[in-house]
């Protein structure tokens, strides 16, 4: 399980337990506009994140032992407070109480998102992909009956449970060897299969595209082609999506929509420039001054975000960070993260890497340099 308890000011507390390992982390990040520091700042508003990760290991097919891993984001905000109405973790009954009667005291601003990593899924071992969903099917059914319970009590509650998944959606081989050598990932049975799983969770979903999405090679002859079928199948108006989750909260996901037309490697996670330009766009009309919230998903991560990355394979290949050939593209994310402080947190996977490593999951720098802004980025890992 690993826990990450947030304010405005990022006072934060790291939790970690894995099998046959436990690390205790803590740290504390000044989240304010213009600066970082080890101290606590005053703030408007506070937010507490939980993320539970589930965690089985299984044999794969090189015999060696990996893990299969799905996040689940608990993401609840408290009601926007004066700073010294409470402190953040009450020593006392009577604070507890004081906290607990003012943080209901206005609309519901609690949701739950599941975050799915690389699912690849083949429809030969669907056993593995019914397992991991039920620890996820178990904490959507509570947080669906709490939803229904403060609705009952006269809280406003609407569209605050939903999973979000990071592409790659099908395996990229063959998954009836014997009748073709057809690639499962980017076909519309692949899409077809993983539209069907993800709305068997009972709650709305999102999908951003990876880079296996559109290998579709045998059925379509362009990305456009590819694309679109994906687009259909998902219902999506568009690679990218915004949701909102909360009050003053939003999801926001960019597709990759680039592989048979690309320069260097098919493999490259590339966000077109029209996706970034709404990105962009979405970031200044939320701006954190007026207390808006912001989390992104992308199947690869940013450069500089800080997460362990693969030398021998992704760095090397040139298919490691979000639009890696293109060195102005690349470098144009991570200064939307440091200039936008209403970016909180990135959830990324493609590296098929798990959170047992330290730099899984990076935070803001507390050195006043503020290269990471206000973002904590995720490494998600692989359902199988």
């Amino acid at each position: 399980t690993i826990r990450l308890k947030t304010q405005q000011s990022y006072d934060s507390s790291i939790r970690t337990t894995a099998p046959a390992a436990a690390a205790t982390t803590t740290l504390r990040v000044d989240n304010a506009s213009t600066t970082t520091t080890p101290s606590l700042s005053s703030s408007s508003s506070s937010a507490r994140t939980t993320t539970a990760t589930t965690t089985t290991m299984s044999n794969t097919r090189t015999n060696t032992m990996a893990s299969w891993m799905a996040i689940l984001l608990l993401l609840s905000f408290i009601s926007i407070l004066p700073a010294q109405a409470f402190t953040l973790a009450p020593r006392n009954l009577a604070q507890r109480q004081h906290r607990l009667r003012l943080s209901t005291s206005n609309d519901n601003d609690e949701f739950t998102v599941g975050i799915l990593g690389d699912l690849h899924m083949d429809p030969r071992k669907m056993q593995d992909y019914h397992q991991g969903r039920q620890h996820f099917l178990n904490i959507f059914e509570q947080a669906k009956q709490q939803q229904q319970q403060q609705q009952k009590h006269g809280h406003h509650s609407n569209n605050n449970v939903a999973l979000v998944s990071l592409g790659d959606l099908g395996e990229s081989k063959s998954v009836r060897p014997q009748e073709t050598n057809e690639l499962f990932a980017g076909t519309t049975e692949c899409h077809e299969l993983a539209a069907e799983y993800l709305q068997s969770f009972g709650v709305p979903y999102e999908v951003v595209g990876g880079n296996h999405d559109l290998e579709g090679l045998d059925e379509f002859s362009t990305d456009e082609a590819n694309l679109q079928a994906f687009l259909k199948i998902h219902r999506k108006p568009s690679p990218q999506f915004l949701r909102t989750i909360a009050p003053k909260t939003l999801l926001v996901g960019l597709s990759s929509t680039v592989f048979r037309g690309a320069k260097y490697t098919s493999h490259e996670v590339t966000i077109d420039p029209a996706q970034i330009d709404w990105f962009e766009q979405v970031l200044h009309q939320h701006p954190a001054r007026e207390g808006w919230k912001i989390f992104v998903a992308t199947h690869a991560p940013p450069l500089g975000s800080g997460l362990r990355t693969l030398q021998e394979n992704h760095v090397v290949n040139g298919c490691c960070w979000l639009n890696h050939s293109n060195a102005r593209q690349s470098r144009r994310f991570i200064q939307l993260v440091r200039d936008h402080r209403c970016i909180k947190c990135w959830f990324s996977g493609h590296f098929h890497l798990g959170q047992d490593y330290l730099d899984s999951i990076s935070f803001p720098t507390t050195n006043g340099s503020s290269q990471r802004g206000s973002c904590v980025f995720v490494q998600t890992s692989v359902m199988r």
